[in-house]
């Protein structure tokens, strides 16, 4: 991740990344390897993720709300870590 990559370019990074994995793999070809990372139930998310409402924040703001929402959603269900 860069210092100043906004949350759908995040997405797209992590994507391609698991893409070429298939690639190197399984010797895939890239288009096929990134149509079925995209097919993914994880794949599905990531792109809901990087075409939502947060695509354009900076992925490290964006980053860090996430884990401040998901601590104080524990703390108000009384858990911790």
């Amino acid at each position: 991740m860069q210092q100043k990559q906004s949350v759908s370019e995040m997405v797209e990074e992590v994507l391609q990344r698991q893409a070429h994995y298939l690639v190197e793999r399984n010797g895939m070809p890239l288009e096929e390897a990134r149509v079925s990372v995209a097919s993914t139930e994880a794949g599905r998310q990531l792109r809901e993720l990087g075409e939502g409402e947060h695509q354009h924040e900076e992925a490290r703001y964006w980053q860090a709300n996430l884990w401040c929402e998901r601590a104080t959603e524990r703390v108000r269900q009384g858990r911790t870590a």
